[in-house]
Order: C-alpha cells, then sequence, then structure tokens
C-alpha cells in the first residue's frame, strides 16, 4: 500500500502592493470680488496593483511592496485603508488698492474789470486772425495805467510825455524789460466801443493782430477816459 505524502501545513500567501502618485497643481483663480472661485486644486493619479488571487489589498500610500505568511485554513484581514492628506493652498486676496482723488482743478477767477473786457476782446480778435492768445503783464499794466492817468492829470494825448519820455522807455520803468507796441485812444465809454475804435484804424489794428507779441497790459482813466494799450515780446 502507497503511503501518503503529507500535506503542507500551510498555504503562502503574498500580498503585493504599489502606487504611484501624481503631482498636484494649484491653479490661482481670478482676483477677490470675482463671481468665480478664488483657487481650485487639481490632483493627477495613477496606481497601479498587481491582481492578487486572495483578494488582498495594497496601501495606495507609497511605492513599496510588503509580504506576508498566513497559516492555511485562517483568514487574513486586511489592512486598513488610508488616504494621503491632500495638500492645500490658501491665496489671500490682494489688498484693496486706493488711488487718491485727484486735487480740485483751480481757475483763476475772470477779469470782468473794463480793462479785462478789453483783453478779452482782444484775444478774440487775435484768435480769428490766427494768432495766440496775450497774457496779461503786472509790468506792463503798471506802465499803460500809468500813462493814462498822466495824460488825464495833465490833459494831453501823445504817446511821448511832456518830457519827451517815450513809450518803450515808460515800459521799462516800470520794469518790463521788451517793449513791442502802444495803442491809446480817448473818450470812448466801453471796451466794445474803443475796441471798435482801434480794429477800425489800420496801426492800431496791426498792433492788436501782431502775432509775434505774447504779452499785454491796458490801463484806463475815467476823467476824460484815457485808454493805454501796451505790448510786449
Amino acid at each position: 500500500m502507497r503511503a501518503r505524502r503529507p500535506l503542507l501545513p500551510a498555504l503562502t500567501a503574498v500580498l503585493a502592493g504599489a502606487l504611484v502618485a501624481g503631482a498636484g497643481t494649484l491653479l490661482s483663480g481670478p482676483a477677490a470680488g470675482s463671481s468665480a472661485d478664488q483657487s481650485r486644486l487639481s490632483v493627477d493619479s495613477t496606481s497601479s496593483s498587481r491582481p492578487n488571487p486572495r483578494g488582498s489589498l495594497a496601501q495606495p500610500t507609497s511605492s513599496a511592496t510588503s509580504t506576508s505568511t498566513t497559516p492555511a485554513g485562517q483568514s487574513s484581514a486586511p489592512p486598513p485603508v488610508t488616504s494621503a492628506p491632500v495638500p492645500t493652498t490658501t491665496t489671500p486676496p490682494p489688498p484693496p488698492t486706493t488711488t487718491a482723488a485727484p486735487p480740485p482743478v483751480t481757475t483763476a477767477p475772470a477779469d470782468t474789470s473794463t480793462q479785462g473786457q478789453v483783453v478779452s476782446l482782444v484775444n478774440a480778435a487775435r484768435q480769428d486772425a490766427g494768432c495766440d492768445p496775450l497774457t496779461t503783464d503786472t509790468g506792463l499794466t503798471t506802465a499803460a495805467q500809468r500813462h493814462a492817468s498822466d495824460m488825464a492829470s495833465r490833459d494831453y494825448f501823445e504817446h511821448t510825455t511832456p518830457e519827451g519820455v517815450t513809450f518803450d522807455q515808460r515800459i521799462r520803468n516800470a520794469g518790463y524789460s521788451r517793449p513791442g507796441a502802444e495803442n491809446i485812444a480817448k473818450g470812448a465809454r466801453t471796451a466794445d466801443s474803443v475796441m471798435e475804435l482801434w480794429m477800425n484804424s489800420p496801426g492800431h489794428r496791426a498792433n492788436i493782430l501782431n502775432c509775434d507779441l505774447n504779452t499785454i497790459g491796458v490801463g484806463l482813466d475815467r476823467d476824460g477816459f484815457y485808454w493805454v494799450q501796451d505790448f510786449g515780446f
């Protein structure tokens, strides 16, 4: 009678597993205040495990392999499955940007005096002729006002004083170094009327519309209504 071969005391079970973790990419979203999320987390991963006829599971946390032996007739409880913590990153919203309000724009008040009206009428005529506007200069204004008052007080009507001081000398004496021209008038009661007198005279009109001139000063003495326009380069 043939002797039986003894059975192996136990069956050997081999457990093995591998996980290849993919990369996680943090994508920044729109700025604060958008309807979209601030950020989103995108994780791509691939895992591979060799099929196990005993139904064992491999740990999905590393690429290491493990081997264990279990006696026959006993079941091996699978190890608890754990998942790797998902990295999270928070991006604080950008600080609110503040811009300083621009300073209010201030403009010099318009000169509504009679002399100021003359300057406005002169610049309107120059604009029609294609010339740049004239700016009012204090030195020229002083020279023009002095001459208007001098003519009214001493009852003369000339560009040169009784002492022989010419208009350009008077302008320099008032502190303006580049005298250009002078217009005078007498008797007109308004800015419009005196400008009409000057613009109807070819020589006076030529001074007003001289595009090379840059500055002006106007004087008026109402005692006799003496008018003076002094121009400068």
